[in-house]
């Protein structure tokens, strides 16, 4: 295996990582929620809305625009670590 010629710094890498996976686990706490929540209460929500039932709607529409969002908040969380690594060399 090749060795780099940066010294890698394994306490300069650390926090950016640290901080790559509580988002992650942030996001995939809110997935999860997003996910399983309205599947467990769907029974309750049985009013219809626009002739299908709210919880149709809630699964059909909902749902990807969540993930879409939560898939949005990490880019742009991501990019602005990213560049604020790149200033400080903090990135490895």
């Amino acid at each position: 295996m090749p060795q780099t010629r940066l010294p890698v710094s394994r306490t300069s890498a650390t926090p950016y990582w640290r901080r790559n996976l509580r988002l992650i686990l942030l996001l995939l706490v809110v997935w999860g929620t997003l996910t399983f929540v309205p599947s467990y209460f769907a029974r309750s929500l049985s009013f219809d809305f626009i002739g299908w039932p709210f919880a149709f709607w809630m699964a059909a529409y909902g749902a990807p625009l969540a993930y879409l969002i939560i898939i949005a908040v990490y880019a742009r969380v991501m990019n602005r670590a990213d560049e604020r690594a790149e200033e400080t060399g903090e990135q490895s």
